[in-house]
Parts: C-alpha cells; sequence; structure tokens
C-alpha cells in the first residue's frame, strides 16, 4: 500500500515521477488517496486547526486523473470522518460550513474529521466521478 498526500495543486508536480519509479521498480503496489491529510490548515478566524472539503475534493480529483493518464490504478481513498452528523471540524460542503462555524462542535484533540454529511457528499462525488466502466465491473464481482 502506498498513500500519498501531496495537498490540492500539488499531485502533478510529485505523482506521475513516483508512479513510473514503482512500475520500474516491478513492485506490485496499491495506490491510496490520503486527501484529508495533505490539506491541513489553520483558520483565520480562531485559529483552529481545519480541512476544506474542496480542497480535499481537488485532490482526490487530481490524483484519480494522474493514475488514468499514467495506466496505473488508484485503488482507494481515505476519508477521516466521523458518523456524528453535527460536529464541525471541516470548512465546506453542501451544508456550507464556514471557519466561524467551527466552534460550534469543534470536538477533535488531533485531527479535524468530516463530519457524517460531509463524508457521504465525497463519496458521492467520487463514485461520480470514476467510468461507469469501472462501477459496472466492481458490481459484478
Amino acid at each position: 500500500m502506498l498513500i500519498t498526500r501531496y495537498g490540492a495543486g500539488k499531485s502533478e508536480q510529485h505523482l506521475p515521477g513516483h508512479i513510473q519509479a514503482v512500475k520500474e521498480s516491478g513492485v506490485p503496489v496499491t495506490w491510496q488517496c490520503d486527501a484529508v491529510h495533505g490539506n491541513g490548515v489553520v483558520a483565520k478566524s480562531n485559529k483552529l486547526k481545519t480541512r476544506l472539503v474542496n480542497d480535499i475534493m481537488t485532490e482526490i480529483f487530481e490524483v484519480m486523473a494522474i493514475h488514468k493518464k499514467c495506466g496505473s490504478i488508484l485503488g482507494g481513498i481515505h476519508l477521516e470522518m466521523t458518523g456524528q452528523c453535527d460536529v464541525t471540524e471541516v470548512v465546506g460542503g453542501s451544508m456550507n460550513l464556514t471557519e466561524e462555524m467551527l466552534t460550534k462542535n469543534y470536538e477533535t484533540y488531533c485531527d479535524p474529521r468530516m463530519n457524517y454529511s460531509q463524508a457521504i457528499e465525497a463519496a458521492f462525488k467520487v463514485g461520480n466521478e470514476m467510468p461507469a466502466g469501472e462501477r459496472a465491473a466492481k458490481r459484478r464481482k
């Protein structure tokens, strides 16, 4: 398992070379994108450690496109999440959580987590970006 966490906008600079090096090594690997840990920021309004849903999704889509272009397979993604709907630790998503709203229910002692709504939204967006043939092949297995 090779886990990448470059940060939004940085994948193109690093990932193609990493994919090529792994191909040349002949070692079989499963690639995973951890766009959550690659995109931490500090909120300007309250100095809380957070993440932006848009940055997380941007990196995931960048990595998916690079793997496709390089002829490799992205085998998974990592989403730091909680099943709680009311956690306010990550900015953005369809609920439009803002920096100012982070203090409402910021519970983490370490890493900000996507709440239930943000995580489900992310999963559906990633699923919708997969080519229809890949989605159908996975259902047949």
